[in-house]
């Protein structure tokens, strides 16, 4: 008569042949059963389409408007730039920056506007906008500076940031 004698050794991987197994035979099962999503039961929800509620999308905006000197002098022309930027997850497109300096009763003393032709990439800044300006009839005052930020042929995230206006003291 002989005697088998178990060793620890081979009760682990038996134990593991086992496991291994039932494993198997689970992704089995699993793979021939359709387990996907069923219909709503209580009534078709519409597929979102857009990229919008996404935010998969550029978001150009106006980040600084800068004036060279800090304090000019009227008489002096001083150069005004912009900066936008794209807070947005995606490249932009083609955007127009529009620039308007008006003094304190309204009206506008200075319009420009420049189209960048250049995308932003995601978290890129970039001078979209850097001019000259001199002020004719000037009176010494406080002027507004806005700048506005027009996207071309793409849509912007989130429009409340594409306006900036910044108020200088020109002497």
């Amino acid at each position: 008569m002989i005697l088998f004698v178990e060793s620890q050794e081979s009760k682990k991987r038996r134990m593991g042949a086992l496991l291994t197994v039932l494993v198997l035979f689970a992704s089995l099962i699993f793979l021939m059963n359709d387990y996907r999503l069923s219909g709503s039961t209580t009534g078709d929800l519409e597929r979102e389409e857009s990229w919008e509620r996404s935010g998969v999308m550029p978001d150009i905006m106006v980040s600084g408007i800068e004036v060279q000197p800090r304090v000019p002098r009227g008489a002096e022309s001083f150069v005004l730039s912009v900066f936008c930027q794209n807070i947005g997850v995606v490249r932009s497109g083609i955007y127009t920056v529009e620039v308007v300096v008006g003094d304190v009763n309204g009206g506008e003393v200075f319009k420009s506007r420049a189209v960048q032709k250049k995308a932003l990439e995601p978290g890129q800044v970039g001078a979209a906008f850097s001019a000259s300006v001199d002020l004719d009839g000037f009176l010494p005052g406080k002027y507004t500076i806005s700048a506005m930020v027009i996207p071309e042929g793409f849509e912007d995230s989130n429009s409340e940031n594409n306006r900036s206006s910044r108020v200088v003291d020109i002497l």
